[in-house]
């Protein structure tokens, strides 16, 4: 799989966070992908763990964390960051392809074109990111990281538990 932006079907995202609600005390740290004007994306696959592949989502945020990679365009200006602890695993069949091209705003259009030419340059560094992250949080030797991170190993059980509810062939590329 080429390493892209992508969407996550709605209903997926509202089964992880409810799933993670009811296994976490109420709370979830699955990120909203929705917002009032336009739908969050995901950068990914930048992990595999247990044949799942997880995505990274694509924030506004400019100021990171250890677990976050700030987004630099060329001359080194902070565009967004990928936020590391809110790593999802999703099936192939419940992600598609964001496509740039099809943004009408043309600065938007422009920024994420810079966003992904981040992402794909540095590639290897993400996907370090992914795995040292994940590690960190499955660990649970940091608690503060845990609190405010998904449950990864909760969510490859829900993710597992959704391919098999909704009958998915999952397929791996």
């Amino acid at each position: 799989m080429k390493l892209n932006f992508y969407y996550v079907d709605k209903e997926y995202i509202i089964y992880l966070k409810n799933y993670e609600k009811q296994h976490r005390g109420g709370y979830t740290c699955v990120p909203n992908i929705e917002y009032a004007n336009r739908d969050k994306f995901v950068y990914g696959a930048v992990l595999e763990i247990n044949e799942m592949k997880y995505y990274v989502p694509v924030s506004s945020k400019m100021r990171g964390k250890e677990d976050d990679i700030l987004i630099r365009d060329k001359k080194n200006t902070v565009k967004g960051s990928l936020r590391f602890a809110f790593m999802i695993p999703v099936p192939d069949s419940c992600i598609s392809n964001f496509i740039i091209d099809e943004i009408p705003d043309e600065n938007r259009k422009i920024l994420v074109s810079k966003e992904l030419a981040f992402c794909r340059r540095n590639r290897e560094k993400i996907q370090k990111q992914a795995q040292k992250t994940y590690n960190r949080v499955c660990s649970k030797k940091y608690p503060d990281l845990c609190r405010n991170s998904c449950d990864f190993k909760l969510l490859e059980k829900a993710c597992t538990e959704y391919i098999l509810e909704n009958k998915l062939n999952q397929e791996y590329n």
